[in-house]
């Protein structure tokens, strides 16, 4: 089979108060109930409530579906995808960040799979395909409105798992920046930073190409400019919009080159340590950078000018890792103000061989440019945790 590249099935209306625009896409794509999908959280801000008033005011029946929590669990999935079916939903609304949109397409697969979601870890082929799923994404972190990857955690065993739901991406997703304006600064920082390690990651990733180059120095670049603005000032229009459609080309970078040891880092430590997925993807960021600097010195000395270093032209590939870390710590701490990782109180007994073991089975590791050994990611950790 041709492996094309950029391939992009997701139809998006950007823009402020583009969510209005929801139940003339629900009619024009016969859509009659959706099931909406968000958390408490999200109740709580307003934003769902004012969704669902568009909705009914427009005059279509709808379902909600409110128990989404951070990393969000396989019975959330399967449950969620039981009362849609019952209730006979012909759509499912994400309503949220990172977690709720993987839970709805979850869910979304769920809806004309049989067994449950855990089920089909590793055996991706065996779904059935599944449109008819709307995005809404209310932070710019994830990117999850584009991405063909859901992260699941099995509460049994604690552990997240990866799940390509390549034929069941969104079908259509809204970016309105006026859904981020309430945003705080910390969350706004967080899922900024996973945006610009989608970049990276797939920047460095063994998928990296010329045609994808292009678009994660562009995303870095932007990032750059546009995150520290909307830290500082979470009403500032113009930064929350740039900064979601750089989230959105983050997840779409997921499709064609994945994300690599970074990711795969902070999908544990998340885990293990309920630390925010986009602040573990940033404690990880250093360790990433020096792990793979041999073959990629130059990117990485590109990404480091980006942040601000300066070289001289004589730096070994260490040497260039080890400024570009500095400058994105400058850029991590200093700039975005993110909090320290043992402001988590993480378990220090807890970041061991098992922990380092369960990373390198992650099937996403196999797309790092450098060969990643037990001993590695150990080192790896230590650094994170005693940085």
């Amino acid at each position: 089979m041709i492996n094309y590249r950029l391939v992009q099935k997701t139809k998006i209306l950007e823009g402020p108060d583009s969510v209005q625009l929801l139940p003339r896409l629900c009619r024009e794509n016969g859509f009659c109930k959706p099931f909406l999908v968000f958390d408490k959280g999200i109740a709580h801000a307003g934003i769902a409530g004012k969704i669902t008033e568009i909705i009914k005011e427009a005059g279509l029946d709808f379902v909600t579906y409110d128990k989404i929590t951070p990393d969000p669990s396989s019975d959330l999935v399967d449950e969620g995808a039981a009362l849609c079916r019952t209730a006979e939903c012909d759509c499912i609304v994400a309503i949220g960040g990172g977690s709720t949109m993987d839970a709805a397409k979850g869910m979304n697969v769920m809806r004309v799979n049989s067994g449950k979601i855990l089920d089909y870890v590793g055996h991706e082929d065996r779904m059935n395909p599944a449109g008819s799923l709307i995005c809404i994404p209310t932070t710019a972190g994830t990117g999850s409105e584009l991405s063909n990857w859901i992260v699941i955690t099995d509460l049994d065993r604690g552990d997240k798992h990866p799940i390509d739901v390549r034929n069941s991406t969104s079908e259509f997703a809204i970016l309105d920046p006026l859904l981020t304006l309430e945003l705080p600064a910390s969350i706004t920082a967080e899922t900024g930073l996973d945006v610009f390690s989608h970049a990276f990651e797939a920047y460095t990733s063994v998928s990296c190409s010329p045609m994808t180059d292009l678009i994660c120095e562009k995303l870095m670049e932007e990032v750059i400019r546009w995150l520290p603005l909307a830290v500082r000032n979470g009403k500032d229009v113009q930064a929350r919009e740039k900064m979601m459609v750089c989230a959105s080309y983050g997840g779409f970078l997921l499709v064609d080159c994945l994300v690599h040891i970074g990711h795969c880092i902070a999908h544990e430590i998340g885990a293990r340590f309920h630390i925010p997925h986009g602040a573990a993807c940033a404690y990880a960021f250093p360790e990433m950078v020096r792990h793979i600097a041999g073959p990629c010195a130059e990117k990485i000395r590109y990404t480091g000018r980006l942040l601000g270093a300066e070289f001289n032209g004589d730096e070994s590939p260490r040497e260039i890792a080890d400024k570009t870390a500095a400058a994105y710590r400058r850029f991590r701490d200093e700039t975005l103000g993110l909090r320290p990782i043992r402001s988590y109180h993480p378990d220090h007994r807890k970041v061991n061989l098992d922990m380092a073991e369960h990373i390198l089975r992650d099937p996403i590791t196999s797309m790092t440019p450098e060969k990643v050994e037990v001993e590695d990611i150990l080192l790896m950790l230590y650094r994170i945790f005693v940085d």
